[in-house]
């Protein structure tokens, strides 16, 4: 018994490509709108900090943070434009590779 040997999934064969193509559409459109909703976070929490007069308790900050990171989700939902222009990148079938300097 050869326990080396990688035997690949079936491939689903009742979807039609259509479908399996709007699913992996529709999981760029997450990723995309996640990544957006994680810069927009991170850019009010900066804010907040680079803003703070007084030294706030470790309470305080952890429901600022949370407050952050619901504002920032809401502001990706709507939109910034960062989505958008994520998705025309990978439409135009953008590859990134590896090395520094070589995404084309």
């Amino acid at each position: 018994m050869d326990f080396g040997t990688k035997i690949d999934p079936p491939v689903p064969t009742d979807r039609p490509a259509s479908a399996i193509l709007n699913n992996k559409n529709q999981s760029v459109e997450k990723v995309a709108e996640a990544f957006e909703s994680y810069l927009l976070g991170t850019v009010l929490h900066e804010f907040a900090k680079a803003t703070q007069m007084t030294k706030k308790s470790f309470a305080e900050e952890t429901q600022m943070s949370l407050f952050y990171e619901k504002v920032a989700d809401i502001m990706a939902k709507k939109g910034i434009g960062l989505k958008e222009m994520l998705l025309r990148y990978t439409e135009r079938g953008a590859k990134v590779s590896g090395g520094i300097g070589e995404n084309r």
